[in-house]
């Protein structure tokens, strides 16, 4: 196996934990969005978010941080859209994300 097929290997491995997580993440998601339904709380805190991101970014080397973001930013607006299905599911059909 030369350089490249390794480092895809180790591509390879790492999405496959990366997909558990993922699924971990969204049961966690799940009971989030039921919490907000249940007391008419809206999906979307954009200050929460902004707070999570910059934490969250000074755990990686600052020349992954913009890439880092982006990752962190594109997976927080797939957790909105999950709840704000799930919301729309279960209300009249319009979701709570403002």
């Amino acid at each position: 196996m030369n350089q490249l097929e390794e480092n895809r290997a180790v591509i390879g491995d790492v999405d496959q934990e990366m997909a558990q997580l993922f699924v971990r993440r969204f049961e966690a998601v799940r009971k989030i969005a039921q919490y907000k339904m249940e007391r008419g709380l809206p999906v979307l805190d954009r200050s929460r978010e902004e707070a999570l991101i910059a934490e969250k970014e000074q755990l990686v080397p600052q020349e992954l941080r913009p890439y880092f973001r982006m990752w962190y930013e594109g997976m927080m607006g797939a957790s909105r859209a999950f709840q704000s299905d799930l919301i729309a599911r279960h209300t009249d059909g319009s979701a709570a994300e403002e």
